[in-house]
């Protein structure tokens, strides 16, 4: 005879309150006779019948009260609410640095458990600093050592050994980075995996330290050591849609170009022009003015 196993869910381990309540109401139903949303809401206190329906389904959001009311219904423990408390924090959180600072909070606890650290924890690191990135780069210059002093000194600005550690730790973890039969660190090829949600704010993180980059450049650079350029144009939706696509295009000619090239020469005594370095290029397309709501 088969028999299926069936798991409690566990708020600390999901990066997204609805699907832990999805999940949850799937456990219930598999487990508790006679479990429905009707149940739900009388053992919750709530008159609409199908209020866990409509925040499972993202029609309905929670407050601290109905936080409180889902926690007892559900039957979860001191620990459990408090994790239930922060996922629903997480993603009812209206700014990056808000849901930066509950998903923290929310690593920590879930990194207590037996010292877990999960793939989505190690993609929102590599994403959330500038330099891990382009350290995965640097795996592809034909000088490269795998020394974190001189990685470090490669970046611009300069990172320290440590910090240079523990991003390749964080890359080789995430299977972002990876070893070949020689022995030797090379980029993977692997897809960002992690919760829809996590990877926007990990992405956008990481934005936010491109920009910066940018902009210290201007002051830290010479102009022949950078380009930066700028228009302002009028446009209305369906052409900014087609510049984006432009845009897009554009970036894949550029990989095309680069990819298409041949292999730099190595050694020592390269012209300058020929020696390779990492670069960020960045395209943004973001509106200057709103629309008039009071026309």
């Amino acid at each position: 005879m088969n028999e299926r196993t069936t798991y409690r869910p566990t708020p600390v381990l999901y990066d997204d309150y609805r699907e832990f309540l999805r999940e949850m109401v799937d456990y219930l139903r598999e487990t508790s006779r006679g479990f429905s949303y009707r149940k739900f809401a009388q053992s919750a206190g709530y008159a609409s019948s199908g209020f866990l329906k409509h925040v499972v389904e993202g029609e309905r959001n929670l407050s601290d009260a109905s936080i409180r009311k889902f926690a007892d219904a559900l039957g979860l423990s001191a620990r459990e609410r408090d994790d239930f408390a922060l996922l629903v924090h997480l993603g009812q959180a209206r700014t990056d640095t808000e849901r930066n600072r509950y998903y923290r909070k929310l690593r920590t606890r879930r990194n207590a458990i037996e010292g877990r650290t999960s793939l989505s924890e190690e993609h929102y690191e590599a994403y959330s600093t500038w330099h891990a990135f382009p350290i995965r780069e640097i795996l592809r210059l034909p000088d490269f050592r795998e020394d974190p002093e001189w990685i470090g000194r490669r970046l611009h600005p300069r990172v320290s050994a440590q910090e240079v550690t523990r991003a390749l730790e964080v890359l080789e973890r995430a299977g972002l980075i990876e070893r070949d039969e020689d022995g030797k660190l090379v980029p993977s090829h692997k897809a960002l995996e992690t919760s829809p949600d996590v990877a926007s704010l990990a992405v956008r993180n990481y934005h936010r330290g491109m920009l910066s980059l940018a902009e210290t450049s201007l002051d830290g650079l010479p102009r022949d050591a950078r380009n930066i350029s700028s228009l302002t144009v009028r446009m209305n939706h369906k052409q900014y849609e087609a510049v984006c696509e432009r845009i897009s295009r554009f970036q894949d000619e550029i990989l095309d170009y680069l990819n298409g090239e041949p292999e730099s020469p190595k050694g020592d005594d390269l012209p300058d022009e020929l020696e390779e370095e990492i670069y960020f290029l960045g395209y943004l397309t973001v509106p200057a003015t709103r629309k008039d709501k009071k026309k």
